[in-house]
């Protein structure tokens, strides 16, 4: 730790934010040995002012996605090391049935991703732990014993210490940083009010002013400070008594958006059952604001006692304090001993901030991240920056949710950032179903056929910013033709069984599914085919006309995309990956290792495309178009560059529902014609449109892989059962990790699973069973329509991902049998493909 008040003019790494995030990436740097760091905060160390200061510090682990989980669970474990860190547990209770469902769910999301001990709980139960509740109005709650309190000011200090002891890092505060200088394209320095650092990597970590550094170097960064509030009662007599600060379970009460934590014989309450309170960071109060509102904080505003009182949230029915008098009866009272508003913030999709800036080398960004997950987000990053890669507790992790190329072009207007961060704050609490839509923000990329989609009932998702259809209203006409089970209640919520009406309408006709979000990534000039060699996997030097399949591996032979390679000409090759952030992490990757001599071109919107799919496409396509469609002439994964009538198409002959046919891509402006020209031949045949549901479920039958969800960066492609795109006898990124992947022997693998009782479905998520032991999860569920199964997709030990082992998959409490099958399911000679 520096006691010095001059700064050092240069280091390796300066962190700008002395709260627990950048504390913890300091102390993860010192621990791989990184001397050279230097640490900076405009607020007094470790009280800087920022959202570590005024934070609760409530640690729920358990939440929808296994990243947050385990950084959460890491953060747990860091702190308990470094004495700042209250195991006391923690309840959620259910106010209504839909909650105490959920509750069953939320537990298994525990189980899944590694929380031990959790369980559900009457409301008697509740009670015994927090006694101060009236368990009359709640259904029960789901306990987690070592979710907890953190200290996080006391943890930013002992990391910072570490972090001091283990490599001489240095620590300013009251130090106030006003730019950031750049040339060529990189980092160059850091200009505070105490004098310039020069540096060759800068990591911002700042949260609520995250947007003003962006303004430093023309970047936008989607994120918007909001207030929400948080009071402490006088002692009540429940506590009385009371000998430590916190003696008791956390406790939330998410169906009114309130959070509840133990202060010795007093009770707090913090409040997101309010209109949101947006602030813009230029808006943050500065020391003379604060002094004369008597604030502590920056991140701290005006109490506002409306917003506790009075009810202006839109979707609940009760005020803050009238919600929380109700479940703890003490606080009719109405007598606080502290009232406050705190800032903290929200991205546009609610999930944090990570990784390096696109345009500036050695420009680093850790935002958007509460105390809850903060000791693993400075592992993750810190990791990143030294290593090339993303780990957490040494382990590769899909940090792709939070990365920030994820986002598009239009998210970074402020209409947007702060629509969406609205919708974030108002949302944060409530019971969202997975399949539920954004309401604002909406249609801002909209295919050439959408008006085509309207007219046929499409059941458009927001992806991305594209309206993409899952569903049409118009096939439901068929169900008389195609048996489709019901599913469960919160299955059925938010769905419609045309997508069962077209899975199997694709198997037996012909259908029109919309290509227009995958996305076209144009690869030219010389030396091309040695540079995709060495990015990714699989052989590149195929025929003209001929495309392979391929994955692109980081250093540590983690899975960032599996591709679509076609090769047009000798020199240039199109290769097609999804749409949305898929394309912009994929093309980035790619571009940023791509020679001089070599052109970049993404089709993210230029282009649109569409599918035909279904033992009838060869039927419907063959008078349109000027090459001959047979098997001979064009077999299965290969590309024509033709015409469909007067239009220019790009044919793949490839189909992600496993079924014979093609794809077919055309400049954005010839879309709509593209379209009308194969719905009027597909009427002959009995053409339908498909929506994403039925491919995501005809690929899941077939074996087929999808990005994101059972192919991740956490996972090679031996473990993901793709190694038949893998040529060992090329050189490519990853390739030494994978070989003593293999070498090491595989320990676990993905593999299909169905259910025994024809009609069960379940969703991703839960975990699979072998007696009471939780072997795996489901990274992928859907119905197989087809097989006239419940399919699960999982990673199981090597010991149990043999076809025919039996296993059981946890669902809402209860257990079902399941069993481990060969993939594919559908189709293992390709017949259907082939032909």
């Amino acid at each position: 730790m520096s006691t010095e008040s001059t700064l050092p003019e240069s280091a390796g790494i300066v962190v700008v934010g002395a709260g627990c995030v950048g504390c913890s990436a300091a102390y993860h740097l010192a621990e791989r040995g990184r001397e050279d760091v230097v640490v900076l905060d405009r607020g007094p160390l470790f009280e800087t002012g920022g959202s570590t200061s005024h934070a609760p510090g409530l640690v729920f682990q358990t939440a929808g996605g296994k990243m947050m989980t385990e950084m959460a669970a890491y953060t747990r474990d860091l702190y308990t090391d470094l004495d700042s860190y209250r195991m006391s547990g923690g309840i959620e209770v259910a106010y209504t049935e839909d909650r105490w469902e959920f509750l069953k769910r939320k537990r298994e999301w525990g189980q899944s991703y590694g929380l031990e001990g959790g369980e559900l709980l009457s409301p008697e139960r509740v009670a015994e732990r927090v006694p101060q509740i009236d368990s009359t109005v709640i259904h029960g709650g789901y306990y987690l014993p070592t979710d907890g309190k953190a200290h996080a000011v006391d943890a930013s200090r002992a990391m910072a210490e570490r972090a001091s002891e283990l490599a001489g890092h240095e620590f300013y505060g009251n130090t106030l940083v006003t730019d950031i200088e750049t040339a060529d394209g990189a980092v160059q320095a850091v200009v505070t009010d105490q004098g310039r650092i020069a540096c060759d990597d800068l990591l911002v970590a700042t949260n609520i002013w995250g947007p003003l550094f962006g303004e430093m170097v023309d970047r936008d960064i989607p994120l918007v400070p909001c207030s929400h509030q948080y009071l402490v009662s006088d002692p009540i007599d429940e506590l009385a008594g009371a000998e430590r600060e916190i003696e008791q379970p956390m406790l939330r009460h998410q169906d009114y958006s309130l959070y509840f934590r133990q202060h010795g014989d007093s009770y707090g309450v913090g409040s997101y059952n309010h209109e949101p309170l947006l602030v813009d960071p230029e808006d943050i109060y500065g020391p003379e604001k604060l002094d004369d509102l008597g604030l502590e904080y920056p991140s701290l505003r005006e109490f506002t006692a409306t917003h506790f009182y009075e009810n202006t949230h839109p979707d609940h029915d009760k005020s803050a304090y009238d919600a929380a008098r109700e479940l703890v009866p003490a606080f009719d009272e109405d007598s606080w001993e502290t009232e406050m508003n705190g800032m903290f913030c929200f991205t546009p999709d609610g999930m944090p901030i990570l990784g390096p800036d696109e345009d500036t080398d050695g420009l680093w960004w850790s935002l958007a991240i509460w105390v809850t997950q903060s000791g693993g987000a400075g592992d993750i990053v810190a990791a990143w920056m030294e290593d090339g890669t993303p780990r957490l507790d040494g382990e590769r992790v899909n940090a792709d949710p939070a990365h920030i190329s994820r986002f598009q072009s239009h998210a970074g207007s402020r209409e947007y950032t702060y629509g969406r961060g609205a919708q974030q704050y108002q949302e944060v609490y409530q019971l969202i179903h997975p399949r539920e839509q954004p309401q604002n923000q909406r249609a801002l990329r909209r295919s050439p056929f959408y008006d085509r989609q309207t007219d046929l009932g499409a059941e458009f998702y927001d992806t991305d910013g594209w309206e993409v259809p899952q569903w049409y209203e118009t096939n439901e006409s068929l169900l008389s033709e195609y048996k489709v089970p019901d599913r469960p209640d919160w299955l059925t919520r938010n769905w419609s069984k045309a997508q069962g009406v077209e899975h199997q309408a694709v198997r037996d006709r012909v259908a029109m599914f919309d290509m227009t979000t995958f996305t076209g990534i144009e690869v030219e000039g010389e030396g091309t085919q040695e540079f995709l060699q060495h990015l990714l996997t699989n052989d590149m030097d195929c025929s003209v006309g001929r495309m392979r399949y391929a994955t692109m591996l980081n250093e540590d032979g983690g899975i960032l995309a599996d591709l679509t390679v076609a090769r047009l000409g000798e020199d240039r090759y199109l290769l097609t990956t999804g749409g949305g952030n898929s394309a912009t992490l994929h093309s980035r990757w790619i571009s940023e290792h791509a020679p001089d001599s070599v052109s970049i071109t993404v089709h993210d919107s230029s282009r649109s495309g569409i599918g035909v799919f279904g033992p009838e496409s060869r039927n419907v396509l063959q008078p349109l178009v000027e090459a001959d469609l047979s098997n001979d002439a064009f077999p299965f994964y290969s590309v024509e560059e033709t015409y469909l009538g007067s239009l220019p198409v790009t044919m793949l002959r490839l189909s992600y529902a496993g079924e014979l046919g093609w794809e077919l891509y055309t400049p954005t402006e010839y879309g709509a014609q593209l379209w009308d020209t194969i719905w009027e031949a597909g009427q002959e045949y009995g053409v339908v449109p498909m929506g994403w549901e039925a491919l995501d479920s005809t690929s899941l039958e077939k074996g087929y892989r999808l990005w994101g969800t059972d192919v991740t960066p956490e996972y090679n492609p031996y473990e993901a059962g793709i190694e038949f795109a893998v040529d060992l006898d090329t050189d490519f990124i990853g390739k030494d990790a994978l070989v003593a992947a293999r070498e090491d022997g595989i320990d676990e693998k993905l593999v299909p699973i169905t259910l025994d009782d024809t009609g069960m479905i379940v969703d991703s998520g839960h975990p699979v069973l072998d007696g009471d032991d939780v072997i795996g999860y489901g990274c992928r569920a859907d119905y197989g329509y087809t097989i006239d199964a419940g399919i699960v997709y999982a990673y199981l030990p090597a010991s149990h991902a043999e076809p025919g082992t039996d296993v059981h998959i946890s669902y809402e409490g209860e257990r079902h049998s399941a069993t481990v099958r060969e993939e594919p399911l559908f189709d293992p000679d390709m017949d259907r493909i082939l032909r």
